[in-house]
């Protein structure tokens, strides 16, 4: 039996396919269209995933849409009534994506042929991230929270998972929605819902959050039993609909806007690292209901807030559940992965037979692909020596200790939007200026930007706070306090760390990699960050990651067998202060 989930028309557009209970691969669609968190229909990924299982889509037995536009109708009826005539923006922003959900299997009949044969399911949003990590993983009980902006009309799920089974203790509705209060903020600060979180994350450590704590706390209050309430006074995106988010009052507080290619202020710094600070109190709110109200130790995370890797470390360090895991793509994208779950285990009441142990389930490139992109290097020939060296780890290890930035294409790509050691660009951790470095002449991104550590899996514990395995680059623990000198390229203004832990077992190649870069250096791990320039997908064919590297200061390209050198001493201090300009301002406008 084949299952295809899929999920489009909110962000993080995915496919995944299951046969027989095992998962053949998870894909987004951003990375055939290199578009950044595209919503549209996932023609590609789709197409992807049926050549993966070597079938065409109209034999697929079932597909499984991430969300069920009839639930919930009720309470959006009511919603609309409440605040009309204002709600008409409401209607208006949601409408069209609503009827396209409505239309999904004649978009299936009309792309793909798909009909009577394949069953169509539309499953509940938040059951979807909860099946992703609870049904995959590998605890037959566990606690599960999902936190988003919002499925139908929930925004939080809190449950538990028992075998088969996911039960709903507790939910949190529309409007009041924690990832929607900080996606709002998000925009308020110049970057852009469901895609720059991550930015206000990073630059939250720069400020003060006791500036705007207190007023945060009554922009969210906590309620009783795990609880949380909005005050929706300071918003509007409850009647109007995005992209106005916010009343006069919330400006009166806090100030005008800042524009995407505004000045950042301490006031700006200020308000992320309170936003930051009240979402890190209200998660573990809810973790710690979760924990005395089931008697769990164990807890499963899932839900775009659930990329927030500095809320998910807190939660693992400062309850007291045992064990926590998250799913690496905790956006809509995993929700792919948790339809066919939901379906095959909870719906068809098929026994658990996989456990998900890594997220290299994507497209791989034959030694044959990368060849024929490298047969098109036109007018690079001077500048570029391209080897075939006998181990590419060891070369990439001694050219990491000598400074240089390498791109790493290795193998089936991530899923998820971190990259994991197969998508990547790498450097060395011991640089005092390889972090700037990197964000101004590679990435070409916000200088407050942090990168992170990949760090063999047996030694974490002795350059951070806790050896709790990180596989996913999704937890954030402090770096020690006296390594964090010997490793100032991955640590953080405020301390840490967003640790990925490296396995031999499950990424031989790269752990090789960080093991030669040890025996070099003494330092058991390398600075990691994704494979792509600010505002751009992490490149998915050869050429694409060919050109990223021939267009920034990275000094070599790890292209499965082949290596690309640079014929220049530092390929990062090439750059004139033209060139730059342009690419940074490429890379802004691509971003927004």
């Amino acid at each position: 039996m084949t299952i295809l989930g899929f999920d489009c028309y909110g962000h993080d557009a995915a496919a995944a396919i299951v046969r027989d209970g095992q998962l053949l691969g998870l894909v987004e669609e951003e990375r055939f269209v290199q578009k950044k968190h595209v919503a549209d229909f996932p023609v590609q990924a789709i197409r992807w995933c049926c050549e993966v299982a070597g079938i065409e889509p109209a034999e697929l037995d079932h597909v499984v849409y991430y969300w069920d536009p009839q639930r919930a109708r009720l309470q959006r009826a009511w919603h609309l009534l409440r605040y009309f005539p204002r709600s008409l923006g409401l209607l208006g922003s949601r409408g069209g994506k609503e009827m396209a959900m409505l239309r999904i299997a004649q978009t299936l009949r009309d792309t793909f042929g798909i009909g009577r044969r394949t069953q169509l399911h539309f499953a509940p949003h938040h059951e979807c991230h909860a099946a992703s990590s609870f049904l995959t993983g590998p605890w037959d009980e566990a606690a599960i929270l999902t936190i988003d902006a919002a499925g139908e009309w929930d925004c939080t799920w809190m449950g538990v998972g028992r075998g088969l089974d996911l039960q709903c203790l507790k939910t949190q509705a529309f409007p009041h929605s924690l990832g929607l209060v900080y996606g709002a903020v998000t925009e308020f600060l110049g970057f852009k819902f469901a895609s720059g979180e991550g930015k206000v994350m990073g630059l939250a450590p720069y400020g003060d959050p006791q500036r705007y704590i207190d007023r945060f706390r009554e922009v969210i209050r906590t309620r009783p039993q795990g609880g949380y309430q909005v005050d929706l006074s300071y918003f509007a995106y409850h009647y109007r609909g995005r992209p106005h988010w916010f009343s006069d009052k919330f400006y009166r507080v806090f100030g005008p806007a800042r524009s995407p290619d505004g000045e950042l202020s301490d006031r700006h710094r200020d308000v992320a690292a309170a936003l930051q600070l009240r979402t890190e109190e209200i998660g573990l709110h809810m973790a710690r209901w979760l924990r005395e109200t089931t008697g769990l130790k164990r807890i499963c995370l899932a839900g775009g807030v659930c990329l927030n890797s500095v809320m998910n470390g807190r939660i693992l360090l400062e309850t007291d559940f045992d064990d926590v895991l998250v799913q690496p793509a905790a956006n809509d994208a995993g929700t792919a992965l948790g339809a066919c779950y939901w379906l095959w285990n909870t719906v068809l009441r098929q026994p658990r037979t996989y456990v998900f142990e890594h997220a290299y389930v994507g497209p791989r490139m034959t030694h044959a692909r990368c060849q024929a992109a490298l047969d098109s290097l036109v007018g690079a020939e001077e500048e570029v020596d391209v080897l075939q060296p006998a181990d590419s780890s060891q070369l990439a290890a001694q050219m990491l200790a000598d400074g240089k930035i390498i791109g790493w294409f290795q193998g089936r790509m991530e899923m998820g939007p971190r990259a994991l050691g197969n998508r990547s660009i790498l450097a060395d951790p011991r640089s005092d200026a390889m972090k700037d470095l990197l964000n101004a002449r590679v990435k070409f991104r916000e200088s407050f930007r942090p990168f992170a550590p990949s760090v063999l899996e047996e030694k974490s514990g002795q350059w951070f706070q806790t050896d709790y395995p990180s596989p996913y680059m999704i937890l954030v623990y402090d770096v020690l306090p006296d390594k964090r000198h010997l490793v100032p390229a991955i640590t953080h203004v405020d301390g840490t760390g967003r640790v990925q832990t490296v396995s031999r077992k499950h990424n031989p190649k790269y752990y090789g990699l960080i093991e030669h870069f040890e025996r070099l250096t003494g330092v058991p791990m390398v600075l990691n960050t994704s494979f792509n320039i600010r505002g751009q997908p992490i490149v998915h064919l050869p050429e694409q990651a060919i050109e990223c590297f021939l267009t920034t200061g990275m000094d070599a390209l790890f292209l499965e067998d082949f290596v690309l050198i640079k014929r220049t001493e530092s390929a990062a201090a090439q750059f004139s202060a033209d060139a730059l300009r342009q690419l940074h301002a490429a890379a802004a406008a691509a971003d927004r």
